[in-house]
C-alpha cells in the first residue's frame, strides 16, 4: 500500500441535495481511466464526531476520491498526469454543481493530512497545483 494518498473531496457537510449526483460523477471518473500514479477509489463517508456538539451540527462528510500515489524517488512516468486530471475533473464538476473542492494528502503511516490546493473555478491552475506538490516540469 501507497504511504502518500491524494484526497479530493468536496467541500462542505451539507451535501444532501448533490450527494447522490456527486457520488455517481466520482465514481464515473475513476472507471473512466487507467490510473498511472496508483489505484483511485470513490469515497463516500460521513462521520460523528467529537466537533458535532449540538443535534443540529452537521457531520463531517468524506466525498470524492482517493489516489495512491508513488513514493518519491519511484515515480513512474506520466504519473502526474493523474494528479492534473482529477484537478481538471474538479474543475468541471465544480461546474457542474456549484461546490467547491480540495486536494489534499495523506501520509498513511504518520496518519497526517494537509489539504494543498482548493478548487473554486472551472478552470484549476495546474502550474499552481504543480508548484505546491512539488514537480517542476510535467513528468
Amino acid at each position: 500500500m501507497s504511504r502518500r494518498i491524494l484526497y479530493a473531496y468536496v467541500e462542505g457537510s451539507d451535501l444532501e441535495r448533490v450527494a447522490d449526483f456527486l457520488d455517481a460523477r466520482f465514481q464515473q471518473f475513476v472507471n473512466s481511466r487507467h490510473w498511472t500514479a496508483g489505484h483511485a477509489s470513490l469515497v463516500n463517508q460521513r462521520h460523528r464526531d467529537e466537533t458535532c456538539t449540538r443535534s443540529e451540527d452537521l457531520p463531517s462528510w468524506d466525498l470524492g476520491l482517493n489516489l495512491e500515489l508513488p513514493n518519491p524517488g519511484a515515480e513512474p512516468p506520466g504519473w502526474f498526469a493523474d494528479v492534473e486530471a482529477v484537478a481538471l475533473f474538479l474543475g468541471k464538476l465544480h461546474g457542474e454543481s456549484g461546490r467547491n473542492f480540495v486536494i489534499g494528502i495523506s501520509d498513511t503511516k504518520t496518519g497526517i493530512t494537509d489539504d494543498l490546493f482548493a478548487i473554486s473555478t472551472h478552470l484549476p491552475d495546474l502550474d499552481k497545483l504543480r508548484s505546491i506538490i512539488g514537480i517542476g516540469d510535467v513528468q
